[in-house]
């Protein structure tokens, strides 16, 4: 395989993306950002054995057939009388109200959503948060919003995050801990 993730990183190098409470920005072009996203999947399949990675999409992830209170549960073993205390940390966490879990999955916004993954993400207890490029479909008032969660995220529920953009304003934020341009 040839993406730039693939060719420049060695094992060492490579799991110095996923130091926990760091946020790492990959600027690249759009054309590598799929294709090392899959790399990156592979990748943390390998290393699935000491860290647990999870995955934020801009597609909608979530099961149709399930609420998204269950949708949220999917892949815990949490006993029923724990998941209201623990959703409701997490949803005032990321900043909804418990409102949205009334709300039809079709009629979420992207942002929703994508807030929505970070609790799941969170409930499942994941290690590594691996970002695929999310901020086209987002608004300034919402990226001003998301990156901060993102670096509180990072530091308070000691997680590494990698985000994956051709999106130079992001990976200069100054919320990003470090960038690495392959473009």
């Amino acid at each position: 395989m040839n993406h730039s993730l693939a060719k420049n990183w060695t094992d060492d190098r490579f799991s110095e993306l996923f130091q926990q409470q760091h946020m790492t920005v990959v600027l690249e072009d759009q054309s590598s950002i799929q294709a090392d996203f899959y790399f990156l999947i592979d990748k943390t399949f390998d290393m699935k054995q000491s860290m647990s990675v999870g995955f934020i999409l801009s597609e909608n992830i979530f099961l149709p057939y399930l609420s998204i209170r269950d949708n949220l549960f999917v892949g815990t073993s949490i006993k029923e009388k724990n998941k209201k205390p623990l959703l409701n940390e997490y949803l005032d966490y990321v900043g909804l109200k418990d409102s949205i879990l009334n709300t039809s999955e079709s009629h979420l916004t992207s942002f929703e959503r994508i807030k929505l993954q970070l609790v799941q993400l969170m409930i499942i207890g994941k290690d590594i948060i691996i970002i695929d490029d999310i901020f086209q479909d987002l608004s300034i008032g919402q990226r001003q919003n998301l990156l901060p969660l993102l670096q509180k995220i990072a530091k308070e529920q000691q997680k590494a995050i990698l985000v994956l953009t051709n999106d130079i304003q992001i990976a200069e934020s100054p919320y990003m801990d470090k960038i690495i341009n392959t473009a």
